[in-house]
């Protein structure tokens, strides 16, 4: 009897044992971790010859003119939003385009704009954003609040619509907040990865340069703000 006891304990405790240990090693091995390596630089002064190129961080001031792209590669399958915030107020989702997915595959790589193209900065001065989003899971919420914005034209519904959109931005981001932060470091990437040009163009400043990658919990944000003078 005594033994048929110790023998109906053992097996929850082997059990229960075998779970910690798995538990533990999902979290030693970063389970659910998404990675992905992105650039974000500016070409100032472009109009005196070749300008330069600098690292866009959270915060940068730049002149009409200068002109902005994003580089952005995932290790695994993953889902990217850029959305900009114009002085103006108008927010608009860059990426993914209009009835695209926002999925995007592993070892893709993503400039944004595309090849030779990049954001140039109107005379329009003032603070613009950009907002960057990378997440292992569809964020099916905020898809299904720009599918309705894209369809309005009328201002004070554009700028409800633009509240609520920012707002379910918000919300994704405290809901990701107890979780660790994400670790991110400078790497280095070789020529071969630059935006492709058209055959003939001239040669355009590379940004992969400016790469860091990243290792996030499952989902990454990050705002660009930037003082447009």
């Amino acid at each position: 009897m005594q033994k048929f006891m110790r023998s109906t304990i053992a097996v929850p405790l082997a059990v229960l044992i075998a779970a910690l240990t798995a538990c533990f090693a999902q979290a030693q091995s970063g389970a659910g971790d998404i990675g992905f390596l992105y650039a974000f630089g500016a070409h100032v002064e472009p109009q005196a010859g070749r300008g330069k190129v600098v690292p866009v961080q959270a915060e940068a001031s730049l002149r009409a003119g200068d002109r902005l792209k994003l580089y952005f590669e995932p290790k695994g399958d993953l889902h990217f939003y850029l959305l900009h915030l114009s002085s103006q107020g108008e927010l608009n989702l860059v990426v993914p385009a209009a009835a695209h997915s926002a999925e995007i595959r592993a070892g893709t790589r993503l400039f944004v704009p595309a090849g030779a193209q990049w954001f140039e900065l109107d005379g329009h001065a003032g603070q613009e954003k950009f907002i960057m989003l990378a997440s292992g899971k569809r964020l099916e919420r905020l898809e299904e609040l720009f599918a309705r914005h894209r369809t309005l034209q009328d201002p004070p519904e554009l700028r409800a619509s633009a509240d609520a959109i920012l707002n379910e931005i918000k919300q994704l981001r405290q809901q990701h907040l107890p979780l660790s932060a994400p670790a991110e470091k400078p790497v280095r990437i070789g020529g071969s990865l630059r935006a492709p040009q058209a055959a003939g163009a001239a040669a355009l400043p590379d940004i992969t340069p400016l790469a860091v990658e990243i290792t996030a919990p499952g989902f990454f944000s990050r705002t660009f703000t930037i003082d447009h003078r």
